[in-house]
Protein backbone atom coordinates (compact mmCIF):
# COMPACT_ATOMS: atom_id res chain seq x y z
CA UNK A 1 0.00 0.00 0.00
CA UNK A 2 1.27 3.47 -0.83
CA UNK A 3 0.20 5.29 2.29
CA UNK A 4 2.00 8.53 1.47
CA UNK A 5 0.39 8.78 -1.98
CA UNK A 6 -3.06 8.13 -0.52
CA UNK A 7 -2.53 10.73 2.20
CA UNK A 8 -1.27 13.33 -0.26
CA UNK A 9 -4.10 12.55 -2.68
CA UNK A 10 -6.67 13.16 0.07
CA UNK A 11 -5.03 16.52 0.68
CA UNK A 12 -4.96 17.47 -3.00
CA UNK A 13 -1.19 17.03 -3.35
CA UNK A 14 1.34 14.68 -4.94
CA UNK A 15 4.88 13.62 -4.11
CA UNK A 16 6.11 16.12 -6.68
CA UNK A 17 4.45 18.91 -4.69
CA UNK A 18 6.36 17.86 -1.55
CA UNK A 19 9.60 17.85 -3.55
CA UNK A 20 8.85 21.24 -5.11
CA UNK A 21 7.79 22.83 -1.80
CA UNK A 22 10.53 21.44 0.46
CA UNK A 23 13.33 20.09 -1.72
CA UNK A 24 13.14 16.62 -0.20
CA UNK A 25 14.22 14.20 -2.93
CA UNK A 26 11.64 12.26 -4.91
CA UNK A 27 13.72 9.09 -4.45
CA UNK A 28 13.42 9.44 -0.67
CA UNK A 29 9.69 10.03 -0.94
CA UNK A 30 9.35 6.99 -3.17
CA UNK A 31 11.15 4.78 -0.65
CA UNK A 32 9.14 6.20 2.27
CA UNK A 33 5.96 5.49 0.33
CA UNK A 34 6.56 1.75 0.71
CA UNK A 35 7.19 1.83 4.47
CA UNK A 36 5.04 2.00 7.57
CA UNK A 37 4.45 5.35 9.22
CA UNK A 38 6.60 4.41 12.24
CA UNK A 39 9.67 4.44 9.98
CA UNK A 40 9.05 7.96 8.59
CA UNK A 41 11.77 10.40 9.62
CA UNK A 42 11.01 13.69 11.34
CA UNK A 43 12.32 15.49 8.25
CA UNK A 44 9.80 13.63 6.08
CA UNK A 45 6.87 14.39 8.39
CA UNK A 46 7.91 18.06 8.48
CA UNK A 47 8.09 18.20 4.68
CA UNK A 48 4.65 16.62 4.32
CA UNK A 49 3.20 18.98 6.95
CA UNK A 50 4.62 22.04 5.21
CA UNK A 51 3.22 20.89 1.86
CA UNK A 52 -0.31 20.17 3.09
CA UNK A 53 -0.37 23.17 5.47
CA UNK A 54 -0.91 21.23 8.69
CA UNK A 55 1.05 20.70 11.88
CA UNK A 56 3.49 17.80 12.12
CA UNK A 57 1.41 16.23 14.90
CA UNK A 58 -1.76 16.38 12.84
CA UNK A 59 -0.03 14.87 9.82
CA UNK A 60 1.40 12.03 11.93
CA UNK A 61 -1.99 11.35 13.54
CA UNK A 62 -3.74 11.30 10.16
CA UNK A 63 -1.08 9.02 8.64
CA UNK A 64 -1.37 6.60 11.57
CA UNK A 65 -5.17 6.61 11.24
CA UNK A 66 -4.88 5.90 7.50
CA UNK A 67 -2.52 3.03 8.21
CA UNK A 68 -5.04 1.50 10.65
CA UNK A 69 -7.89 1.84 8.16
CA UNK A 70 -6.11 -0.15 5.45
CA UNK A 71 -7.25 2.44 2.94
CA UNK A 72 -7.75 1.77 -0.74
CA UNK A 73 -6.17 3.91 -3.43
CA UNK A 74 -8.80 6.09 -5.15
CA UNK A 75 -8.41 7.02 -8.82
CA UNK A 76 -10.12 9.81 -10.75
CA UNK A 77 -7.95 9.98 -13.90
CA UNK A 78 -5.32 8.16 -15.98
CA UNK A 79 -2.39 9.77 -14.17
CA UNK A 80 -3.60 8.50 -10.78
CA UNK A 81 -4.30 5.05 -12.25
CA UNK A 82 -0.74 4.82 -13.58
CA UNK A 83 0.55 5.86 -10.15
CA UNK A 84 -1.53 3.11 -8.53
CA UNK A 85 -0.16 0.58 -11.04
CA UNK A 86 3.41 1.76 -10.41
CA UNK A 87 2.85 1.31 -6.67
CA UNK A 88 1.45 -2.17 -7.33
CA UNK A 89 -1.65 -1.38 -5.30
CA UNK A 90 -3.62 -4.50 -4.34
CA UNK A 91 -6.94 -2.69 -4.53
CA UNK A 92 -7.88 0.39 -6.54
CA UNK A 93 -11.22 2.20 -6.58
CA UNK A 94 -12.09 4.00 -9.82
CA UNK A 95 -14.42 6.96 -9.24
CA UNK A 96 -16.01 9.80 -11.13
CA UNK A 97 -16.16 10.22 -14.88
CA UNK A 98 -13.06 8.07 -15.35
CA UNK A 99 -15.14 5.03 -14.31
CA UNK A 100 -16.90 5.15 -17.70
CA UNK A 101 -13.60 4.88 -19.60
CA UNK A 102 -12.49 1.95 -17.45
CA UNK A 103 -15.80 0.17 -18.00
CA UNK A 104 -15.19 0.41 -21.75
CA UNK A 105 -11.73 -1.08 -21.28
CA UNK A 106 -13.20 -3.85 -19.11
CA UNK A 107 -15.55 -4.90 -21.91
CA UNK A 108 -12.53 -6.02 -23.92
CA UNK A 109 -11.53 -8.56 -21.27
CA UNK A 110 -12.79 -12.10 -20.96
CA UNK A 111 -14.62 -13.05 -17.79
CA UNK A 112 -12.88 -15.33 -15.30
CA UNK A 113 -15.08 -18.24 -16.38
CA UNK A 114 -14.30 -17.69 -20.07
CA UNK A 115 -10.57 -17.39 -19.36
CA UNK A 116 -10.57 -20.56 -17.26
CA UNK A 117 -12.44 -22.46 -19.98
CA UNK A 118 -9.94 -21.39 -22.64
CA UNK A 119 -6.94 -22.20 -20.47
CA UNK A 120 -8.24 -25.64 -19.50
CA UNK A 121 -9.32 -26.46 -23.05
CA UNK A 122 -5.92 -25.59 -24.47
CA UNK A 123 -3.78 -26.94 -21.61
CA UNK A 124 -2.49 -23.38 -21.03
CA UNK A 125 -1.22 -22.81 -24.58
CA UNK A 126 -3.84 -20.15 -25.29
CA UNK A 127 -2.31 -17.90 -22.60
CA UNK A 128 1.05 -17.89 -24.39
CA UNK A 129 -0.57 -17.34 -27.78
CA UNK A 130 -2.78 -14.56 -26.45
CA UNK A 131 0.21 -12.75 -24.96
CA UNK A 132 2.04 -13.01 -28.29
CA UNK A 133 -0.95 -11.61 -30.19
CA UNK A 134 -1.37 -8.86 -27.59
CA UNK A 135 2.28 -7.78 -27.88
CA UNK A 136 2.12 -7.86 -31.67
CA UNK A 137 -1.08 -5.80 -31.76
CA UNK A 138 0.42 -3.38 -29.24
CA UNK A 139 3.48 -2.93 -31.44
CA UNK A 140 1.38 -1.67 -34.36
CA UNK A 141 -1.19 0.18 -32.26
CA UNK A 142 -1.59 3.92 -32.73
CA UNK A 143 -2.55 4.43 -29.08
CA UNK A 144 -0.35 6.68 -26.97
CA UNK A 145 2.15 5.17 -24.53
CA UNK A 146 0.03 6.07 -21.50
CA UNK A 147 -2.97 4.16 -22.86
CA UNK A 148 -0.82 1.14 -23.79
CA UNK A 149 0.62 1.02 -20.27
CA UNK A 150 -2.82 1.26 -18.70
CA UNK A 151 -4.16 -1.57 -20.87
CA UNK A 152 -1.13 -3.73 -20.15
CA UNK A 153 -1.31 -3.26 -16.38
CA UNK A 154 -5.11 -3.48 -16.35
CA UNK A 155 -4.90 -7.11 -17.42
CA UNK A 156 -3.37 -7.96 -14.03
CA UNK A 157 -6.54 -6.87 -12.22
CA UNK A 158 -10.07 -8.18 -11.78
CA UNK A 159 -12.86 -5.65 -11.98
CA UNK A 160 -15.97 -5.50 -9.81
CA UNK A 161 -18.74 -2.93 -9.80
CA UNK A 162 -19.20 -1.56 -6.28
CA UNK A 163 -22.06 0.82 -7.11
CA UNK A 164 -23.18 3.11 -9.94
CA UNK A 165 -20.24 5.48 -9.49
CA UNK A 166 -17.39 3.19 -8.36
CA UNK A 167 -15.42 0.21 -9.67
CA UNK A 168 -13.00 -1.91 -7.66
CA UNK A 169 -9.87 -3.31 -9.27
CA UNK A 170 -8.22 -6.13 -7.33
CA UNK A 171 -4.92 -7.75 -8.15
CA UNK A 172 -5.54 -11.17 -9.72
CA UNK A 173 -2.60 -12.79 -7.93
CA UNK A 174 -4.37 -12.23 -4.59
CA UNK A 175 -6.88 -14.91 -5.58
CA UNK A 176 -4.29 -17.67 -5.54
Amino acid sequence: MSLLDIYLQRNGKKRYDVFKETGISQQMLSSVNKKSVSSYSVKTIQAIAKTVGKSEGMVLDELLQLEKEKTIFEVYNAEELLLAFDNKESFIVIKGDYKIKIEELAKSQLSDTETLGLELGSAGAVTILAEGFYQLANLFSKKDDEQKKIESQFRKYKIKKINESELLLSLRQLDY
